[in-house]
């Protein structure tokens, strides 16, 4: 492990101190931990692993842009700060933001994101399992509102990239989404 890698995963870990995951009580690090080990699995360069490490930070800490652009550098910050949403703004003003970035960002943008939403969606998917349709009431909108996020991030994905180049976690994401429009069609 790079000492950037292991700074971010350090920085990560304090960071997310306490916190857990939204359907469980299984500690909210795991998510970042995935998120990096999927990136680093689909051999992304020691930044793009760093910022998977790191892409909640702003998002659900008291952690600035500021502090992990100084800490981490300008590359770590802007695929960072593609991945974090103002949640200042409204729900879907926010994910329509994100559905922006997938679509327009770099490869390693689109990693990032792909990433994070992939662990994401394959924790919503397990869990729907086992609670039903108890496990949409641990979100903001629900089963239909969740769907058109995570289709529509998926479609920008595969947008203004040469698909060849695309990791094959994107396609392990798309599958999870074509699962989560079986649910909706139930």
């Amino acid at each position: 492990m790079s000492k950037l890698i292991l700074q971010a995963k350090q920085f990560a870990e304090r960071a997310h101190a306490g916190q857990v995951r939204k359907l469980n009580d299984e500690p909210f690090m795991n998510h970042p931990i995935n998120v990096a080990s999927t990136l680093q699995s689909a051999g992304f360069d020691e930044t793009v692993v760093a910022a998977g490490y790191l892409h909640d930070v702003v998002e659900d800490s008291a952690v600035t842009i500021a502090e992990v652009s100084e800490r981490f550098g300008e590359q770590v910050k802007a695929l960072v700060e593609a991945n974090t949403e103002n949640g200042k703004l409204p729900w879907r003003e926010r994910k329509a933001q994100t559905i922006v970035n997938a679509e327009h960002g770099s490869l390693q943008v689109k990693a990032l994101i792909a990433a994070d939403k992939l662990d994401n969606l394959s924790n919503i998917l397990k869990y729907e399992k086992d609670m039903g349709e108890e496990v949409w009431s641990a979100f903001t909108k629900g089963k239909q509102d969740q769907y058109w996020y995570y289709s529509n991030i998926c479609e920008a994905l595969f947008r203004n990239v040469m698909k060849e180049k695309l990791p094959e976690f994107f396609v392990d994401y798309k599958k999870l989404v074509e699962e989560l429009q079986e649910l909706i069609m139930k």
